[in-house]
């Protein structure tokens, strides 16, 4: 039987997990399993940091219980654009009924805390609401320097920020409003009357047609209340006298209406004017409106309060954005207001944020126009709860939990007299903060996966399945829970998303809706997914994300040409510490609840910084305990059949490995500092476990070409930045794949590998 050498080339791992690829069918560059590493644009895969506590963090000591830590919601939001300045962002931070604001320049958030000022939400609560403050989530929104925030149980507020002329590193002064949204009322009150049928039959109910007249009398003999009639009469611009005057000529006697018909619903009294233009009711009669309701909206109305006390909603909006210079509310868990979009006057001054109508009385028989820039409400009729606004081009995409619907203007930009509501996707959003706008793409979480809406062209909108060819049965083990309060934040300076999940939180290792033990990341530039599983042992609970803006400061030396004061002329140098604006960059900040006790909480920031020091930098929460965990980083190729396919067995040869050198230098006694370290292991025949005694021991594959020394304290430097070991491979069978496994307190940076074998060219 004749034999055939082969060599298989692995050089890049940008494809990143591909859980879906099948025993003969495995995408190049991914691997099948893997976890806690991360696919380089460069090709190399390597182990990720560890989660820890940000360099000089501070604890705020909030003193959340244990019960108030499963009760309670956490979040966080950026503030961008704070006060006007394009340098200025802060995080806002909720915890519970409480919003701290920190700032996002910052190199430690968490030390940046304003001690002075906080939100304490109960303060707002809706009036009647029966929810606890602090158990539903909040949304922000940046608003021309300000923020407005909402959530379900609270009234709707507006942030300012003043900050202290010239002085940065001292904070200003805060000012909260509660907003009141109002609208013009298109509705009315709905005339329903009641007949008493007997002690057998009870009573009956029955819409009244809107070209009904009656008297008084005969209203309330249906058990109307004559207030709702004229309310509604009210509502299309009539007045008491004009009413009177029309219940005089329509059954009544001069100077006494009471046996007269109201006018119906469908009249408007504009139409009865004379040559004299004065209300004539005879003129008005003449006039055939059919059963068409007459223009309403006279009265601007609070669209939560309405007349009939029954009805009054106590919930709000818990979705907001800023969108085509106005502010837009959405999300109210009622059946009355579920699909309906409310949006603000455009916003020349910033006290408009609540006016969601149109300027002009719509009943005026002079100026009724809806302008331009008017506020006003959009019914999406087939809409669920909404869970999310997000601008997105010319338009601004809604999210509910039963699909995504786009509003745009139809021509240019959106304006209230012209604008069209298309529905992208019929596949719901399963979480609202699981929305993550990505330049000119949002991407979302469903029940089945994560969707990416994009542009088919200028108008048109698609939402695409980008998880079901990659990640679709990594995606589908993850639990509905963890699927709910997944919480998603974009990188811009690396652009990556992270998800921030629970993957336990059906079970007992984990209570608590908001905490979270896992990172699912995807890779824009490569369109390759990735995750992590985060240490919980130790006490500490993630429990949000958000991305940070870091800003370098350099500083500058002015000669002085004019002394003043003590400044001496010519000879003292003022140095200028300068904030500078292009040398930005963007980290990842994870809210992170700090056990004080078995039974107490603190709040602090941490992150992935890549600075600590080698002995802990791959140590989930090592500030904490300075003991912390260090989570296993591996990876598992697809299946290798050496060139020959899967019906010929194959002997392996050698393995040679190419990663990269970490070494940077030495220490006091001459050891490597920054050393890597990597295991292989082979496996056999398709095998997924160890009885078939198909896989082999495990080698070490970081190994130097030769010893390097020099002076304690020197730099590692011996010319080889790649680090090459051939490793002989010991099995045989009719694929390979090969384990890599990264090992406690060392880097594990792989470039990639050569494979050769030999196999039978006959089956």
């Amino acid at each position: 039987m004749a034999a055939q050498a082969s060599v298989q080339d692995a050089f890049t791992f940008v494809g990143g997990l591909v859980t879906e690829g099948g025993y003969f069918i495995t995408p190049e560059n991914s691997y099948k399993e893997g976890v806690n590493v991360i696919p380089q644009v460069d090709g190399v895969i390597e182990r990720r940091n560890g989660l820890d506590y940000e360099e000089g963090y501070n604890l705020y000591p909030a003193a959340i219980s244990s019960s108030s830590k499963d009760l309670w919601a956490f979040t966080t939001g950026t503030w961008s654009t704070v006060a006007g300045s394009g340098n200025r962002d802060f995080i806002v931070a909720q915890t519970g009924p409480y919003l701290n604001f920190y700032n996002a320049a910052s190199g430690s958030v968490s030390a940046s805390r304003n001690t002075v000022f906080s939100i304490d939400l109960t303060s707002y609560k809706v009036p009647g609401n029966p929810n606890t403050v602090g158990t539903g989530v909040c949304s922000f929104a940046p608003t021309y320097g300000k923020l407005i925030i909402t959530s379900a149980d609270t009234l709707p507020l507006l942030v300012s920020y003043k900050p202290v002329d010239g002085n940065e590193n001292v904070w200003g002064t805060f000012t909260v409003k509660p907003l009141n949204l109002e609208i013009r009322d298109f509705k009315g009150i709905p005339l329903i009357g009641t007949l008493d049928l007997g002690p057998t039959l009870g009573t009956a109910t029955f819409s009244i047609p809107i070209d009904t007249e009656y008297t008084a009398a005969q209203w309330e003999s249906f058990n109307v209340d004559i207030a709702d009639v004229k309310y509604n009469l009210y509502n299309q611009g009539w007045t008491d006298s004009k009413i009177d005057a029309y219940r005089v000529a329509n059954g009544g006697s001069p100077g006494d209406p009471v046996l007269g018909k109201y006018p119906s619903n469908t009249k408007s009294w504009i139409y009865g004017k004379d040559s004299n233009d004065d209300f004539d009711s005879n003129v008005l009669n003449k006039q055939d409106f059919g059963n068409s309701p007459a223009p309403k909206g006279h009265f601007i109305i609070d669209p939560f309060y309405p007349d009939d006390d029954d009805k009054r909603i106590v919930y709000r909006p818990k979705v907001c954005a800023f969108f085509a210079g106005r502010t837009w509310y959405a999300g109210m868990p009622t059946s009355d207001l579920l699909g309906t979009v409310f949006f603000s006057q455009v916003l020349d001054s910033i006290d408009k944020a609540g006016n969601c109508y149109q300027t002009n009385d719509p009943t005026s028989e002079v100026i009724s126009d809806l302008e331009d820039d008017d506020g006003g409400t959009i019914e999406i009729p087939e809409a669920g709860e909404i869970v999310s606004l997000q601008p997105l081009g010319r338009g601004i995409m809604v999210f509910a939990t039963n699909g995504v619907w786009f509003i745009s203007g139809i021509d240019q930009g959106f304006k209230a007299s012209n604008y069209a509501v298309d529905r992208v996707s019929a596949v719901g959003c399963v979480s609202g903060k699981s929305v993550v706008p990505v330049e000119d793409t949002v991407l979302y979480w469903s029940t089945s996966g994560i969707y990416v809406v994009s542009a088919t062209n200028s108008v048109e909108y698609t939402a695409t399945n980008i998880s079901e060819k990659n990640i679709k049965t990594f995606y589908q083990d993850i639990p509905i829970l963890g699927k709910l309060y997944a919480e998603g934040s974009y990188n811009a300076t690396d652009k990556t998303i992270y998800w921030l999940y629970s993957n336990s939180i059906n079970t007992s290792t984990s209570s608590g809706r908001f905490n979270k033990d896992t990172v699912l990341a995807f890779d824009a530039r490569l369109n390759s997914w990735y995750w992590f599983s985060i240490d919980t042992t130790t006490g500490v609970i993630p429990v949000s994300i958000e991305v940070t803006k870091e800003t370098t400061t350099i500083s500058n030396e002015y000669n002085v040409i004019a002394g003043v004061d003590s400044v001496l002329a010519s000879t003292d140098t003022v140095v200028a510490n300068v904030a500078n604006i292009s040398g930005t960059r963007k980290s990842y900040k994870i809210l992170a609840l700090h056990p004080v006790t078995s039974n107490n909480y603190s709040v602090t920031f941490a992150d992935f910084d890549n600075t600590r020091d080698s002995s802990t930098k791959f140590k989930d929460w090592y500030s904490f305990n300075n003991v912390g965990s260090e989570q296993q980083a591996y990876f598992i190729t697809g299946y290798n059949m050496g060139g020959n396919g899967p019906a010929r067995a194959m002997s392996g040869q050698y393995l040679t490995v190419f990663m990269k050198r970490t070494e940077t230098s030495f220490d006091s006694n001459t050891n490597p500092l920054n050393q890597s370290s990597c295991k292989m292991q082979s496996r056999w025949d398709f095998t997924d476990n160890t009885y078939p005694g198909k896989w082999a021991a495990e080698v070490e594959v970081y190994r130097q070409l030769r010893p390097y020394f020099t002076d304690p304290g020197s730099t590692f430097d011996d010319g080889y930045p790649l680090v090459i070991s051939k490793n002989k491979l010991r099995g045989r069978g009719n694929a390979v794949q090969f384990k890599f496994t990264s090992q406690a307190g060392k880097y594990m940076k792989i470039v990639g590998w050569t494979g050769t074998f030999v196999g039978n060219t006959n089956v």
